[in-house]
């Protein structure tokens, strides 16, 4: 019996230090090589896209303040950033692997995702929509029936545009697309009829079009979804961090220039999103 117990505890000594290894430690991976890694859309105009080759967006500006703000928590005078570019789900892998320390795109966050990673805070909560070509009649949810919607494989529009259609029995064939550049493709070229993806990301393609004026939104909205930054699962110090540096932003004056920047003067947060900030500003 002393053998048995003195093997289960020589057991447990030697597991401890492997199990801990498995819970990263961010912040001290920052203070080390003074670098911090971030993953961004290419198309996610006006959260998170490229402009002039470089990342540029709602996100991107959130989280630019995020890396100033660990910058003061973590007394570096300057942290080198270090862009990835990918969709969702390969940004949601990249935090995964490793690979980057937040997700700075238009990532939903879901209980699902949650068990892969964790997330910051709430930084804006979107709504799911359909855009169509004035020309094809399409005027709801039930004209889709026998149609193709192109939208963003993985994503949580994919999942609850699938579940909206079944709730009104309608069956349409979805055409899986990479990014918002491709759904555009997709829906002028004729390949799709429709193309469904958050409304504000829709609303900006359509204004950098061409011909703005040949492109319908639905009426009706399919989900509302709130984004959060992917952060490493069970870093709870850096998940910490990330928040206490979102907090300052909602508090203070540069929240209002940001929204201004990316959403235009006359644009005001929804009743939602204006929630969404003031709950999340804790004082420190």
């Amino acid at each position: 019996m002393r053998r048995l117990i003195g093997l289960l505890i020589l057991t447990t000594l030697v597991l401890q230090p492997a199990m801990a290894g498995k819970i990263p430690d961010t912040l001290a991976k920052i203070r080390s090589s003074k670098t911090i890694t971030l993953a961004y859309a290419t198309a996610g105009a006006p959260f998170s896209f490229t402009k002039d080759g470089k990342p540029t967006g709602y996100s991107i500006d959130l989280c630019q303040e995020i890396v100033t703000s660990l910058e003061k928590q973590l007394d570096i005078d300057d942290i080198k950033t270090e862009w990835r570019a990918g969709n969702t789900p390969e940004r949601l892998s990249m935090v995964e692997k490793g690979e980057a320390d937040i997700d700075c795109g238009t990532t939903s966050i879901t209980l699902g995702r949650q068990e892969k990673v964790d997330f910051s805070n709430p930084v804006f909560v979107a709504s799911g929509g359909v855009l169509v070509l004035e020309k094809s009649g399409i005027q709801g949810l039930i004209s889709l029936a026998d149609k193709k919607v192109a939208v963003i494989a993985g994503t949580t529009t994919e999942q609850r545009l699938l579940k909206a259609l079944e709730r009104k029995h309608i069956t349409a064939e979805l055409v899986k697309i990479k990014d918002a550049k491709e759904g555009m493709a997709a829906l002028e070229s004729g390949k799709a009829d429709a193309y469904a993806g958050d409304r504000l990301v829709l609303i900006e393609q359509v204004t950098n079009s061409r011909d703005p004026s040949r492109f319908v939104m639905l009426n009706e909205m399919f989900s509302v979804d709130p984004y959060g930054f992917a952060l490493p699962r069970g870093d709870a110090d850096f998940r910490l961090a990330v928040n206490r540096a979102l907090a300052g932003v909602y508090r203070g004056v540069a929240l209002e220039q940001i929204f201004v920047r990316w959403f235009g003067p006359d644009m005001k947060p929804s009743e939602v999103l204006q929630a969404v900030y003031l709950i999340n500003a804790y004082p420190d």
